[in-house]
């Protein structure tokens, strides 16, 4: 006699061979993925963190709703390279001797053989791969652009280029850079303006769609994905559509107060580079350059959102860890000052949003946290064994718990002696030379006002050496 089988038994059949190989592998995976999102020169203009109250960045600002966003992250040095070789690294710039764009930590003595934040994943069963620009590498051909990996970090890279294609017309505005003082790659790279070309033709949006590819496949382990977005960095080109976003007449200013640079140090002083605002004010393109920045950020929100919403139709959506970070801030005309470099609020603060599907709940965290921590704190969102050696302190705690106790200020450095501490309350600065600054944030957000000097002051400044001493060894 022939058996028949149940249908029940057939539809169970059925429904086993459908179902999405990738779900499947994410099932069988003990430990969370990792994907770290980059945004070159982003300050804190990001919606959700009111540096600017025209910034158009939907998709940050949606994601940040069901993540823990913390408001007042710093990086470790103002410049690309060394702050990604520190956050990648674990270590201070002071330790690995990385302050400008031309260092190569693995060439120098003691950091030959340094385990990244991507290394040490793979070394714990993860799969790596990067698109875009992660790490600051003065290596490279015309090929393969120079800010590319440090070789070795990631089991897979997407060779892509940067930012945008470049318009016909370069340089529109006038700008004698002579006159500003400007030189170096500053005088190829400082100009502004909309490029006739859709997102998909463009390197960030590749780059996007590169890492969105990836989320679509199967995985058998998890994986640690690092996306960057070049934009907006200098030159701050993006298609129209976005400079459509802004009426130039209407784009608001900071204030900016002509006393402002009287009680700073001269080396700080020196690095603000007034003579650059000068000639902005003097061509009337003040509105113009904050316009560029505005669409250069909202089209590298168009290329995260992108990413964001292949994650969120992915497999891979409720076992995903995602960062989305900055590297370091951008003066756009505060303090007179133009770019990056300095140790002042608009240099050192950058957005840092972390969405933890297990912790967040979509809250605010005020705690001054550094991009040094984030290598040690996925350390503990993935439990991992730890890494002794780091510099960093991990805010795992923070993720759920946003208003948890920390105890630790977040430090800046620029070159050999200059650094600056900033908890909830204060800024401090000391610079090689001795001079000091010192702003409280609770009345000063702009920090128009050293206090340094003032009587009051005394036990706030012995605070801020006893705990620099002890970090800077």
């Amino acid at each position: 006699m022939k058996k028949t089988i149940p249908l029940k038994f057939i539809t169970v059949l059925l429904l086993l061979a459908t179902f999405p190989n990738s779900v499947w592998a994410q099932k069988k995976q003990s430990k969370p993925n990792v994907l770290l999102i980059t945004v070159d020169d982003m300050n804190d203009w990001v919606g959700v963190f009111g540096g600017h109250p025209q910034a158009k960045t939907p998709n940050m600002d949606k994601f940040a709703k069901k993540s823990t966003v913390f408001k007042n992250a710093y990086c470790s040095a103002a410049l690309c390279n060394p702050s990604r070789t520190s956050m990648l690294t674990g270590y201070q710039p002071f330790k690995t001797r990385v302050y400008g764009n031309n260092e190569v930590f693995r060439k120098i003595k003691g950091f030959e053989s340094t385990v990244t934040l991507p290394q040490y994943f793979a070394k714990n069963g993860y799969q790596t791969v990067a698109t875009g620009k992660i790490f600051h590498s003065p290596r490279g051909t015309a090929k393969e652009p120079k800010e590319g990996s440090d070789p070795g970090s990631f089991q897979t890279e997407n060779k892509v280029g940067l930012g945008t294609p470049y318009p016909k017309n370069r340089f529109p505005h006038g700008l004698d850079f002579k006159r500003a003082g400007v030189k170096g790659s500053k005088t190829r790279s400082f100009d502004w303006g909309p490029v006739d070309v859709p997102d998909e033709k463009t390197n960030d949006w590749k780059s996007a769609e590169y890492a969105s590819k990836f989320l679509k496949e199967k995985h058998d382990k998890p994986f640690f994905l690092a996306c960057g977005i070049f934009r907006p960095h200098l030159p701050l080109y993006a298609p129209k559509k976005y400079f459509d976003l802004f009426d130039e007449e209407s784009i608001e200013l900071s204030t900016v107060l002509k006393t402002d640079l009287e009680d700073v140090g001269k080396i700080g002083k020196n690095w603000a580079g007034q003579n650059l605002h000068a000639e902005i004010l003097r061509n009337d393109k003040w509105k113009s350059a904050v316009r560029g920045y505005l669409a250069s950020l909202a089209f590298a929100d168009a290329c995260v959102g992108h990413l964001l919403d292949n994650l969120e139709n992915s497999a891979y959506a409720e076992n995903t860890i995602v960062v989305i970070m900055g590297d370091h801030g951008w003066h756009l005309g505060e303090k007179e000052h133009w770019s990056k470099q300095t140790l002042w609020e608009e240099s050192a603060k950058t957005p840092l949003i972390i969405f933890d599907p297990s912790k967040s709940k979509g809250e605010v965290s005020v705690r001054t946290v550094s991009l040094i921590d984030v290598y040690p704190t996925l350390i503990d969102l993935c439990d991992l064994p730890k890494k002794q050696d780091l510099d960093g302190n991990s805010f795992e705690h923070l993720v759920s718990n946003p208003k948890g106790k920390w105890n630790h200020s977040a430090l800046t450095t620029k070159g050999l002696g200059n650094h600056t501490l900033r908890n909830e309350n204060y800024r401090y600065i000391v610079y090689s030379d001795g001079f000091e600054e010192l702003y409280d944030h609770r009345n000063d957000p702009m920090e128009w006002k050293n206090i340094a000097k003032e009587s009051s002051s005394k036990k706030v400044l012995k605070n801020f050496r006893e705990e620099l001493k002890e970090l800077v060894k």
